[in-house]
């Protein structure tokens, strides 16, 4: 119910585990012009980073738990920490729940990626923002400064670059591999407070047989 609530306004299948991608991507590194498509996240796809904010250090896992339709809107459900994520099928970002209620949302979704991502593409998003200290408004302007090739410890990767800047000195880049599907590092500033994370690892499930398909059980939050 309190996900339905946290959606209003806007199946699990299991598949054997893949073998966790190498440390380095193969080389050469592929030439990267523009990403037409956003990538398709499987259950049990799994990125693991290391994080920096001043003295402090650590790491994170995302992991994609479920693929779930919700009010004819399907999303992925990312497991990251006690916390669980909702991002639609073009990694919009909805909101966050803990114990099976809510605990962010952003109306309407927050589009970290536009598709197609190429150079010199630009957009934006206002919305409101929603957590237990009250509503904000966001406007958010996005642009794509081109390729990079990006070294962290996970390998050495193409990436486009996209940059977010907010009204609220909020300042975000960050670096999109398509063969990770997801970002390789992410630089921000909150206020005063500067991060960084870079992919250490990461895992991306098959496709599932088509010919073999697996029956899904009921869907839950996790």
């Amino acid at each position: 119910m309190a996900l339905l609530a946290l959606l209003s306004s806007c199946t699990t299948a299991t598949t054997p585990p893949a073998a966790t991608s190498p440390a380095s991507p193969p080389s050469p590194v592929p030439a990267v012009a523009a990403v037409d498509t956003p990538p398709q996240w499987r259950t049990g796809d799994r990125w693991t980073y290391g994080w920096t904010a001043g003295s402090e250090t650590g790491t994170k896992t995302v992991e994609v738990v479920e693929l779930r339709e919700v009010n004819r809107v399907m999303f992925y459900i990312l497991r990251v920490g006690d916390l669980t994520h909702l991002y639609t099928r073009e990694l919009q970002w909805a909101g966050s729940m803990r114990d099976q209620r809510v605990e962010s949302r952003m109306t309407p979704p927050l589009p970290w990626f536009v598709w197609p991502l190429e150079s010199g593409r630009r957009w934006v998003h206002q919305g409101t923002y929603e957590d237990a200290n009250g509503k904000t408004m966001a406007n958010d302007r996005f642009s794509v400064a081109g390729v990079e090739a990006v070294q962290v410890p996970a390998g050495r990767f193409q990436a486009v670059k996209v940059i977010r800047e907010t009204d609220r000195k909020d300042l975000d880049q960050y670096w999109y591999a398509p063969e990770v599907g997801f970002y390789v590092k992410w630089v921000g500033r909150r206020g005063d407070a500067q991060f960084e994370e870079q992919l250490q690892e990461y895992r991306r499930m098959p496709p599932a047989d088509a010919s073999h398909p697996t029956p899904a059980p009921p869907s839950t939050t996790r």
